[in-house]
């Protein structure tokens, strides 16, 4: 319900709205109740339309684990150990190549993140075995850079 107060030729009335149908308005002036007809055009409504989508059809769990399953080929399997990324970002550089020998502390690849150039350090010695992410690539956090051995 709203509440207005108007001055029309120096008396002032309070008028309170109690219904909007349409153009139909119910409302009391100064206490006394009246009905009204607007003449406007007709805005529409604020109110969002919820929309109710269709039943999907699934099936058991099982049925669907099954469908997706599928063997890896053992050429794209990942190997045990690999150099994961430690922050989201762009990789600018890679500095080592596959069958490379690195050693703990060595730069392994720079990436740019937050406007900032990150060296990716070895933890530890080892050997690279594939590239996973080659200079370009945007990467995710603990997205996997390197397979190494």
């Amino acid at each position: 319900m709203k509440k207005f107060k108007f001055a029309i030729h120096g008396s002032e009335f309070a008028v309170r709205v109690r219904k909007v149908e349409g153009d139909q308005v119910k409302l009391e002036v100064n206490g006394t109740p009246y009905e009204v007809t607007v003449h406007r055009e007709a805005q529409p409504s604020k109110t969002p339309v919820v929309m109710v989508r269709k039943d999907v059809n699934t099936k058991a769990g099982n049925e669907r684990v099954s469908e997706n399953i599928k063997p890896v080929s053992e050429g794209k399997r990942p190997s045990a150990k690999t150099i994961k990324s430690p922050l989201p970002g762009n990789v600018l550089k890679v500095t080592v190549t596959e069958g490379d020998s690195f050693k703990e502390g060595d730069t392994l690849m720079v990436m740019e993140s937050m406007k900032m150039e990150n060296n990716i350090l070895a933890e530890r010695d080892g050997k690279i075995v594939k590239i996973v992410a080659p200079a370009g690539k945007a990467v995710l956090q603990d997205e996997v850079l390197f397979e190494i051995e």
